[in-house]
């Protein structure tokens, strides 16, 4: 375990390093402060917002509604990928609906449920329409992989229904389930702070973005870029950790 976390912990450096490389390279090569400001200054001015106040209340906003969209689409992906999995009818039938779901156009939605559910819920509903699909379709696929020798041998022993769900299905589809869950919930957070900006949501880091692109404050703009950018990285990391750690155990 410790070598996984340890290989992890590199890579990350190494996209890091790359990412900062680029962002070096785009500073000296534009030379204009006013469209991509040094690094080191928008890292500096990072660090006074982590001082302040109105920062960690606009980023528990941001994160509440995050959790928020995450958790209501993976519950209910799960609910409905489970009996989707289990009667191939029902599977049929609400394809079509996760493809419809899929296709939404999300800034044409973002502004039709900004007007019904007002700034604050809107980005949890559209990060809803965005992550359920993917969700869905992921469960299922991890449960369609599910071993099929065991399969025919719980059935062949008569396994209750609700056994073999608890003790086969999910911890066999789990360690799957909890890799892509990370990648969606990195997206959640992306797709919430973008909802942010264009609804002006008060009390949020899409809100803080969208003040300082109004009030030409370009550094602090790039610095709230990049604490969205390591929030996401981090709760991806930590979500490819456990599932390693879920996948050594089922095993």
């Amino acid at each position: 375990m410790k070598k996984i976390v340890l290989k992890n912990c590199i890579s990350a450096l190494v996209a890091v390093a790359f990412l900062f490389g680029a962002w070096v390279l785009a500073w000296v090569a534009i030379g204009n402060e006013l469209l991509v400001p040094a690094p080191w200054k928008c890292l500096g001015v990072l660090g006074s917002l982590c001082k302040t106040r109105e920062f960690w209340t606009s980023f528990g906003g941001t994160f509440a509604r995050t959790l928020t969209a995450f958790v209501i689409s993976f519950i209910l992906a799960a609910v409905f990928a489970l009996i989707a999995y289990l009667s191939p009818a029902f599977a049929r039938v609400f394809s079509p609906i996760v493809t419809a779901l899929r296709s939404l156009p999300v800034l044409a939605v973002l502004l039709i449920l900004w007007l019904i559910l007002g700034a604050g819920d809107a980005p949890i509903a559209v990060a809803f329409l965005s992550l359920f699909p993917m969700l869905y379709t992921a469960i299922l696929t991890a449960l369609s992989a599910v071993d099929e020798d065991l399969i025919v041998m719980s059935r062949v022993y008569d396994v209750p229904l609700r056994k073999r769900i608890f003790s086969l299905y999910l911890p066999s589809a789990a360690p799957y389930v909890l890799k892509e869950s990370g990648a969606a919930l990195a997206f959640s957070l992306k797709l919430v702070v973008s909802a942010e900006v264009v609804a002006r949501t008060a009390k949020s880091l899409g809100g803080l973005m969208d003040d300082a692109r109004a009030w030409g404050e370009i550094p602090t703009l790039f610095a709230l870029v990049v604490a969205t950018f390591v929030t996401a990285v981090v709760l991806e990391s930590v979500t490819a950790l456990l599932a390693r750690a879920v996948e050594r155990r089922v095993k």
